[in-house]
């Protein structure tokens, strides 16, 4: 099946709503979300800490048995 440009419009179209919608319903319950997730960036860091932290533990590993 050939991608369209009338495909490429509705993905396009589709993605801004998408996000649009996503957006407008963060800040319609941001007051609860803060009161009930309010750590959660604090618990994003240092599960991002730790996933950087194996990638670089794996690769020095690999370049000392080089």
């Amino acid at each position: 099946m050939d991608i369209t440009p009338g495909h490429w419009i509705f993905a396009g179209l589709f993605l801004l709503s998408f996000i649009g919608i996503l957006t407008w319903s963060f800040m319609k319950d941001k007051k609860i979300n803060s009161r009930q997730f309010g750590n959660v960036g604090l618990v994003a860091l240092i599960i991002g800490g730790s996933i950087i932290m194996l990638i670089i533990i794996k690769f020095a590993l690999r370049n000392i048995n080089h």
